[in-house]
């Protein structure tokens, strides 16, 4: 529980936020935070609902970047409709699942529910 609490500060301190990412964030078509989207995709794509085994896959990629939060959720929300799809749990094309508004994909947060 103590590892899960400092993996969390280390999302927090990760990603600073300010008024303007906020007004930006508000403005994107995918919802939530960057870290989380980042913790369910590691966590999906090994199998897991383990913040602690996918902490490889976290930190690795924490060190990508993108123009902005959108296009991080947009790529996360992406990566996890090609995992989704892959495994047969959402079918059709990843376009059409990555446009879809509705989908916030197969996360813990959910209960591994695709909306």
């Amino acid at each position: 529980m103590k590892g899960a609490f400092i993996l969390t500060a280390m999302f927090v301190g990760a990603f600073p936020g300010s008024i303007a990412a906020d007004t930006a964030a508000a403005a994107c078509s995918v919802e939530g935070e960057v870290v989380h989207w980042v913790a369910d995709y590691c966590m999906a794509s090994i199998g897991t609902d383990d913040e602690i085994a996918a902490s490889d896959c976290i930190d690795r990629e924490r060190r990508l970047v993108f123009h902005d939060e959108c296009a991080a959720k947009l790529h996360y929300k992406r990566a996890m409709c090609e995992l989704a799809v892959k495994h047969g749990a959402r079918a059709g094309p990843v376009a059409d699942c990555a446009a879809d508004r509705s989908f916030m994909g197969h996360t813990v947060r959910n209960r591994g529910v695709g909306n």
